[in-house]
């Protein structure tokens, strides 16, 4: 394994307290101004008018603020603070917060319903919940929360409903049948000045727990998406996240003066380490955004030098440009789109379309394409300097990946995962008997060490003539068409595969807009020939990259999209199999029928 160098920091306190002694006097996070229009009509610099700064002391005194509200109300050592929120300055400071007083931040969903948040909450112990608005705060009534000493929420809470059972501060639970629970629900403004209060008790063994975690000490729990069943808490040490930002800063590194935005959820794991950690790391400063929607007009105004996504919004960009200067986009300057200061982008979570990789790379900005998970975020990264098409990249510094004999990729590195939190057996079932961490991910090695990635060891389809098949592989060469949003084969006992491949729509309204095809709505676009066509011989040259167990021979385009709120994907996009073939059953045996 590469040689590990000496950790500049034992834990994340140690570097919290650095680099906010370094900074001091400098912005670290930017909160959307409400109270002005996004246009400056004067002409002046929209982000001086449109964002209002908070600075690194800002940072630290809050952060102290929380930590000593917290052990004034009793956190246990080691216990877990649950996070309930979007992408605000406030996550940041409840996470850290938490570290500081000795505690494990654990991040939920905003998207999470009721009893997901109920899930959670309770199998990470929490003994604290930070919510962010009424509206997830409402997620918890009626929710079984035994542990959970106070709810910490950030907006007024003097405006509940008697019909939603929630009086003056008290959030009603039911414990059983014949027992109701009664939570505190504090604003966070006055958990802060609780804290403050507190401060001269507390402080010092503040300063005690951060300064002498030990680095193999759990600071942080991500859960899983689980596309197959429950999730699991994956436990992430000091030692993970601070090796990890090291590996980032070696391959692609950014710097205290560059610009960022703030817009993934902050419970999952990429945001968390690539973004809020790794930010901390560098000494860097990021624009919360607090409304998707007006994500692009946010960045137009911000001009971020560095930018981490999505395929899905890369995608939605190549749709604009391509609706705007025609299918060719020559001249172009694809900077421009992104507010025009832009020198990194990067992407991971999902495969990236090559068509969409190369229509970006040729205008000379390459999107870097990352792989990683939970339990080793830091895997491989395609680089500037080391970039190959339909490769995820060669394996990150501290970084060992090899394939087995199977196919399966195993990772071993000083950025490992330290199990899942309560299930020993499910810890153990994820490692070889020479401690090689199984991703569960099919992939090879190319000659110069790039890593692709060919499919889900545990998606295997198994024919009705005994022959095995990744169905990623076959649904990632469909998804290479901007087109196409999501593809589901299916084959599992039948004697051949046929697949369900949903539209982008994004891209699919601007291919219509750009070669004048008419339409009055979505569905419409699913049925038209030109697009059917393109799917056809999108189709027809993944068949001709594969075996034949592998291929394609029949396919549908439903007329809408797989959904979240219909639990097909998962929050960040995977396809939940099960779900999808249940809820496609018809469409489905259709395709074999004839």
């Amino acid at each position: 394994m590469p040689a590990l160098p000496t950790m500049k920091y034992q834990n994340i306190y140690q570097l919290f307290r650095e680099q906010t002694a370094k900074h001091r006097g400098e912005p670290v996070f930017y909160r959307r101004n409400r109270s002005v229009p996004s246009a400056v009509a004067d002409g002046s610099d929209p982000t001086r008018e449109n964002w209002q700064a908070i600075n690194w002391e800002d940072f630290e005194e809050q952060v102290h603020a929380f930590a000593c509200a917290l052990l004034a109300a009793g956190l246990t050592r080691g216990a877990s603070v649950a996070i309930l929120a979007g992408n605000i300055p406030e996550w940041t400071i409840v996470d850290v917060g938490t570290i500081a007083a000795g505690g494990i931040g654990v991040g939920v969903y905003p998207t999470s319903s009721p009893a997901q948040c109920e899930f959670i909450i309770n199998h990470s112990d929490a003994e604290f919940v930070f919510v962010d608005s009424e509206d997830q705060l409402f997620k918890l009534f009626d929710t079984n929360l035994p542990k959970v000493k106070e709810i910490i929420c950030l907006e007024k809470t003097d405006e509940f409903s008697v019909e939603m059972v929630v009086k003056e501060t008290k959030l009603f639970s039911k414990v059983s049948s014949a027992e109701v629970k009664e939570t505190p629900v504090t604003q966070f403004e006055d958990f802060l000045a609780f804290g403050r209060q507190n401060r001269d008790e507390f402080f010092p063994e503040i300063e005690g727990i951060g300064s002498n975690a030990k680095p193999e000490e759990i600071a942080i729990m991500v859960y899983t998406s689980g596309t197959t069943g429950l999730p699991k808490g994956a436990m992430l040490s000091h030692q993970y996240i601070l090796n990890s930002v090291e590996s980032l800063k070696r391959s692609v590194p950014i710097f205290s003066e560059d610009v960022t935005l703030s817009y993934l959820p902050g419970c999952h794991v990429a945001e968390r380490i690539s973004g809020i950690y790794n930010r901390l790391y560098n000494g860097t400063s990021a624009y919360f955004v607090d409304d998707l929607t007006r994500l692009y007009e946010y960045m137009l105004e911000v001009k971020p030098t560095v930018f981490a996504s999505l395929p899905r919004f890369f995608e939605k960009v190549h749709a604009q440009v391509v609706s705007r200067c025609g299918p060719d986009a020559s001249g172009q300057d694809l900077k421009d789109a992104f507010g025009g200061r832009v020198r990194l982008l990067t992407s991971g979570g999902a495969p990236l379309p090559d068509e969409i990789a190369r229509f970006f790379a040729d205008r000379d900005l390459p999107i870097l394409q990352a792989y990683g998970l939970t339990e080793n975020i830091c895997v491989a990264f395609n680089t500037v300097e080391h970039l190959r098409f339909g490769t995820v990249g060669r394996p990150m510094p501290m970084c060992e990946v090899r394939i087995a004999e199977d196919g399966e990729i195993l990772v071993k590195s000083e950025m490992m995962f330290s199990g899942y939190y309560k299930e020993p057996e499910k810890t153990s079932e994820m490692f070889d008997s020479h401690g090689w961490l199984k991703t569960g991910d099919l992939g090879q090695l190319d000659e110069d060490g790039f890593l692709r990635i060919t499919g889900r060891k545990k998606e295997i389809i198994v024919l009705s003539s005994g022959k095995n098949v990744a169905p990623a592989l076959t649904e990632n060469l469909v998804k290479e068409n901007h087109l196409v949003s999501q593809c589901f084969l299916y084959g599992d006992g039948k004697n051949y595969c046929v697949a369900l491949i949903t539209l982008n729509r994004a891209e699919v309204e601007a291919f219509a807009k750009a070669r004048e095809i008419e339409f009055d709505n979505f569905a419409d676009l699913t049925k038209n020939a030109r697009i059917l066509s393109s799917i056809e011989e999108t189709v027809k040259r993944a068949n001709a990259r594969l075996s034949s167990p592998e291929q394609i021979k029949k396919f549908i385009i439903p007329e809408r999209d797989f959904s979240l709120e219909m639990d097909e994907i998962t929050p960040t996009m995977k396809l939940k199999r099960n779900v999808v073939g249940e809820n496609f059953q018809k469409e489905i045996e259709n395709l074999y029928k004839t």
